[in-house]
């Protein structure tokens, strides 16, 4: 048997290095049959494959495919416009030849088309080696070249050594970041043959679908004429677009915060959302308009767009803390929470808790957008944060407890507590650094919730809100008991501030020196009542006995003062 199972256990493992030399030679084979890595890429196939991309395995592929991606490109602009769809879609697939890692997410599509263009300018007007010149894939292995630079410029392909795009040859990030001087250096020169005449001024000065052409076709010449890279007539656009928004957002925040308010208005307080929230529209509005439809571009765009960007976020984190006041004070307001009590207090917390994450993912949305190193500026913020919570850790116990107390719920708003100290009160408030306990005397104590947790407190509203009043009394030897318990019993009866639950009663205590001993107990029906609970029972029944005849004795001593025997001195 055991010979049987090991014969088994080798013709498994002999199939299975069998299949796995076969795999392998069988992948090694497709490969060898798909061609040469530097196989001209055929810019027609992605009308095709619009998934497709360029080929980018050699300095020779990667230029090669990027210039014929923008001539098919200028194609499809003579036909229908610069910003026709067709020719964006391939203006930005041609921009898969450069390296934008060094650019913000956020202005990734912007740099990466107008890159591509003014490189295509740059291209156009200088000396440029025929593709036979330019290393291949082989020429690069052979030689270990990582890099290769068009002769006697500073413009360099080099292969990508990390991230997504790695083992590619594309155009540095060095280069994508001095186009403009290249282009500001060799814009006098003129065309060579094969050229995309005018390609990048025709897409940075020609309008969106929103401006029609014929605006600026027949505007003066003044109003054509370039100032920092753009037209006068889009400084203007771009001007009166920004005047625009920030007037709709002024009109917005005067109708809502500077109307005055009315008695009768809704506790869900939403209209305060639309100055926030315009802001967020508008400025997603305008960052479009400048870059679609004026088209803006270059640095001043950049510049645009980082700045809107930055108010737009700057808005959404209003946004959520209006949102978060919104709810408090329409949570708060329901009729089935207290303004003060602990449940309302509880909503509180967890909805400033709940916007306070929200705002955090915001602004780790936001630092990615804008390219910065999230996870090591969130790695130093924890450095502070635990030097903060050193140096601030009386103030971070008090949250804690405050968070403890909320939970726990010893104690809620409107009960009456007694401390380990001797205060007693009525807790008006609990925060999240303090308890705050107003006494009888009308003083207000607060108790920093660190302490609070940490000693004994006694509720006297709990488990329910009555509060135990006892009222001693004697009466005189030879006093009908029953008498006493009945007029005791009635009078606690008939007082409106007894509670008829637990019924009051009445207990014969003991014999005195001088008197029977009666206790009347009953419950106040708030603790707050027990002095004036206290007040009139003592009253009531002093009347009550001085009226029924029964005598409250009080203790008496006779005192036999004998004189002293005579010594006949006189």
């Amino acid at each position: 048997m055991r010979r049987m199972y090991s014969g088994i256990f080798l013709t498994i493992l002999v199939a299975g290095l069998v299949l796995f030399i076969d795999a392998g030679a069988s992948s090694g084979g497709e490969e060898q049959k798909a061609g040469p890595p530097d196989e001209p890429f055929d810019v027609e196939r992605v009308d095709v494959y619009p998934l497709t991309r360029l080929n980018t395995r050699s300095p020779r592929s990667t230029l090669r495919s990027l210039r014929e991606t923008v001539n098919r490109a200028f194609q499809f602009q003579i036909k229908g416009g610069a910003r026709s769809r067709k020719t964006m879609e391939l203006l930005g697939l041609s921009a898969s030849c450069l390296d934008l890692s060094k650019v913000p997410p956020t202005l990734v599509e912007m740099v990466g088309i107008e890159s591509v263009l003014m490189l295509k300018e740059i291209l156009d007007r200088i000396e440029v080696p025929a593709y036979e010149e330019i290393p291949d894939h082989d020429a690069m292995e052979s030689n270990r070249w990582s890099r290769w630079s068009i002769p006697h410029t500073e413009i360099t392909i080099a292969r990508v050594a990390d991230g997504p795009c790695q083992g590619e040859y594309l155009f540095t990030s060095m280069t994508v970041d001095r186009l403009p001087v290249f282009y500001n250096r060799v814009r006098h020169l003129s065309y060579k043959p094969g050229a995309t005449d005018g390609f990048y001024e025709s897409y940075i000065y020609s309008p969106g679908w929103m401006i029609p052409h014929k605006w600026v076709e027949q505007a003066p010449g003044w109003a054509k004429a370039a100032f920092l890279g753009q037209a006068v007539w889009q400084w203007l656009g771009m001007t009166i677009s920004f005047l625009s928004g920030a007037l709709v957002i002024w009109l917005v925040y005067r109708m809502e915060y500077q109307r005055p308010s009315t008695k009768t208005a809704s506790a869900w307080q939403a209209r305060k959302l639309l100055f926030p929230v315009s802001g967020m529209i508008l400025s997603m509005l305008i960052g479009y308009f400048a870059d679609a439809q004026i088209n803006i571009t270059g640095t001043v765009l950049t510049v645009i767009l980082i700045g809107l960007k930055l108010s737009f976020y700057t808005f959404g984190v209003i946004t959520l803390f209006v949102l978060g006041n919104v709810l408090v004070r329409g949570f708060t307001a329901s009729s089935r929470l207290k303004p003060k009590n602990l449940d309302a207090n509880l909503v509180t917390l967890s909805l400033r808790v709940g916007i306070l994450l929200f705002v955090f993912a915001l602004i780790w949305v936001a630092a990615g957008d804008f390219g910065l190193p999230v996870t090591a500026i969130f790695a130093s913020a924890g450095v502070v944060g635990v030097a903060v919570a050193l140096a601030a850790r009386e103030t971070l116990a008090n949250f804690f407890g405050g968070v403890s107390v909320l939970l726990d719920r010893p104690f809620r708003t409107g009960d009456y507590i007694v401390l380990d100290s001797g205060e007693r009160g009525e807790v008006m408030e609990i925060g999240l650094r303090s308890t705050r306990i107003l006494t009888r005397d009308e003083v207000l104590i607060c108790v920093p919730n660190s302490l609070i947790t940490n000693v004994k407190v006694v509720n006297e509203s709990a488990p329910l809100p009555h509060f135990r009043v006892r009222i001693k009394v004697g009466v005189a030897y030879g006093t009908d008991i029953g008498q006493v318990e009945a007029v005791l019993l009635d009078l606690a009866k008939k007082n409106d501030l007894v509670a008829k639950e637990p019924a009051p009663r009445v207990r014969f205590r003991r014999f005195g020196d001088s008197s029977l001993d009666f206790e009347l107990l009953c419950w106040a029906k708030r603790p707050h009542d027990k002095g004036l609970l206290t007040h009139t029972l003592n009253g009531e029944i002093y009347r009550a006995f001085g009226a029924a005849g029964i005598i409250i004795p009080f203790p008496q001593r006779d005192v036999h003062l004998n004189a002293p025997p005579a010594t006949g001195i006189s």
